[in-house]
């Protein structure tokens, strides 16, 4: 488990929201999706790929975390998502040539202006234990295949993108993982461990998780997490008091900014969390 950092920085609420689920200082106006109006960075230009817009990512995690914590709240239960079934685009990066790569289904995919689609790298599917009996008859204990989704993508100062898992049914806490991917290679595992995360960015210190849920999406627990991974694989928790289904993250000038509660209408926050320099 990720250990809690010593001195845990201050937290102040930045913004009301409505659904918040992502946040760029940018445009720090948070309604349910970035308003562009101020001419955003290429890295944050809307892209067209197969399935939707920009930071889609956001609306569909949020549609099944959403589902999730509200069966495991009253106690219903949560079945599987149907297998088959392509999910996204989650998030999107820009390369320094000015390509997008986006993360859909179980891969990491680059589009051209014009809409060609390349696979550069897919994440494999993981076979877990059943938390309960299913509705097909698959006894408590039973395998479950468990889809990666691929959650989030950003690129690293390496100029190699990383890429965090949510994970799929039945989202067992400790086994999303952050993978590295350099086009024309193989992806490498980066460091695992983590628990539905659904936001990465790089700061001060090495690259930032957040998780959206650090006990599991069953826990019925809707704590989450930022956790700072820095190198040789040591971790920091960087804040998860007050992070309540936390769903986007943005680091600017030393300071991460998380979107709260993005399941919620009305009661999301943008908050902010100045981060220790490295």
């Amino acid at each position: 488990m990720p250990s809690t950092a010593r001195r845990p920085p201050a937290t102040r609420p930045r913004a009301r929201a409505t659904s918040a689920s992502n946040v760029s200082v940018m445009a720090i106006t948070v309604t349910g999706r970035i308003d562009d109006s101020e001419g955003p960075p290429a890295a944050e230009r809307p892209y067209t790929g197969a399935g939707g817009s920009k930071r889609g990512k956001h609306m569909i995690t949020g549609s099944i975390v959403a589902a999730v914590l509200a069966a495991t709240l009253v106690s219903a239960p949560v079945e599987p998502i149907e297998t088959g079934v392509a999910a996204g685009p989650f998030d999107s990066a820009v390369d320094r040539r000015g390509r997008v790569y986006v993360t859909e289904g179980d891969a990491l995919i680059r589009l051209t202006p014009r809409g060609r689609r390349t696979t550069v790298a897919s994440f494999p599917s993981r076979v877990v234990p059943a938390p309960a009996r299913l509705p097909d008859g698959t006894p408590r204990g039973g395998p479950v295949r468990m889809p990666p989704v691929p959650s989030a993508v950003t690129m690293g100062p390496d100029g190699a993108f990383y890429v965090g898992e949510l994970t799929g049914f039945p989202f067992p806490p400790g086994r999303a993982r952050v993978w590295r991917v350099v086009p024309g290679h193989p992806p490498q595992v980066y460091a695992g461990g983590f628990t539905a995360v659904v936001d990465l960015d790089w700061g001060p210190g090495g690259l930032y998780v957040l998780e959206i849920a650090k006990h599991g999406l069953l826990s019925g627990d809707r704590t989450g997490a930022l956790v700072r991974v820095e190198r040789h694989g040591r971790r920091a928790t960087v804040a998860s008091a007050g992070l309540s289904a936390p769903s986007g993250l943005t680091i600017r000038n030393g300071v991460a900014y998380v979107t709260t509660c993005g399941d919620c209408p009305g009661e999301g926050t943008v908050r902010s969390f100045p981060l220790p320099s490295a």
